[in-house]
């Protein structure tokens, strides 16, 4: 049995690679969107890398399967659990019809229905694509705590103010990009093949994506705040309870356990 010390020695090592494999990943996704560009040999062997990471992600994150019968299913983890299934699913569809359209990685392979496949492979790649920026604007808690971090309190106009417009112009330019590029038709599998402009140069499209992107992860951020904020209070409450033996009040008074007796009952000091 590990030492608590050693345990949080593991779990600060583990943290950079942690964070070095999602920066990679979403890099690659990115470049996996520009396929048309990249060209297919390129395209094929990136996904082989990306489905390495997501193995790597899964390997240092195992902890998460762990406790999936534990503990009480709020709402909020309800939802995580719904969005990591529909992540799993997505990525193990973009795989699968992966394998039906190769010609590079699996060139033997041949199958019928390959316009199938294909509009089965870009719906999925899309919601993999979108599923993941949300998984990371949730779990991502260091990289969008990062701009905030060192913020003095004086200064929360910074962080309540001005980190939220300037994070929603590229939201707003990612929501336009979804619209502009009739993303709704792939991820209603009603095309195997994506809206392509020849002029378009590859920086633009990555550019273009990586805003949707943003905004995905953004707006996935936000809505799992308040359920964050809750448990940083009750994290609070049950800190206070085990150090001092009474609760924080908001008008200062706290509430103290009677000494000597578990039966649950709290008086006012």
């Amino acid at each position: 049995m590990f030492h608590p010390r050693e345990s949080e020695r593991i779990l600060k090592m583990r943290m950079p690679i942690k964070a070095v494999t999602d920066i990679l990943m979403v890099i690659m996704f990115l470049l996996l969107m520009a396929d048309r560009h990249t060209g297919n040999v390129f395209h094929e062997w990136l996904g082989v890398t990306v489905t390495g990471a997501f193995l790597l992600h899964t390997w240092l994150n195992r902890n998460w399967y762990k406790t999936l019968a534990e503990g009480h299913y709020s709402v909020s983890r309800i939802a995580r659990l719904v969005l990591n299934m529909l992540l799993l699913l997505a990525v193990m569809g973009t795989l699968t019809s992966a394998v039906f359209i190769s010609r590079t990685v699996f060139p033997s392979l041949e199958f019928r229905g390959e316009l199938f496949s294909r509009a089965v492979h870009v719906c999925c790649a899309h919601w993999c694509f979108l599923l993941a920026a949300a998984h990371l604007g949730i779990y991502g808690k260091r990289l969008g705590a990062a701009p905030g971090r060192h913020v003095h309190a004086s200064h929360s106009c910074w962080r309540d103010c001005i980190l939220p417009v300037l994070c929603a112009v590229p939201a707003a330019y990612g929501a336009y990009v979804f619209l502009s590029r009739d993303l709704v038709y792939p991820l209603t599998m009603n095309g195997a093949f994506m809206l392509w402009n020849e002029n378009e140069r590859v920086i633009f499209l990555i550019l273009d994506y990586g805003a949707l992107f943003f905004l995905c992860a953004w707006a996935a951020h936000a809505l799992s705040r308040p359920s964050r904020e809750g448990k940083g209070r009750t994290r609070l409450l049950i800190r206070a309870w085990r150090e001092r033996g009474s609760f924080p009040h908001e008008s200062g008074m706290g509430m103290r356990l009677p000494r000597g007796k578990g039966n649950g009952v709290f008086h006012r000091r």
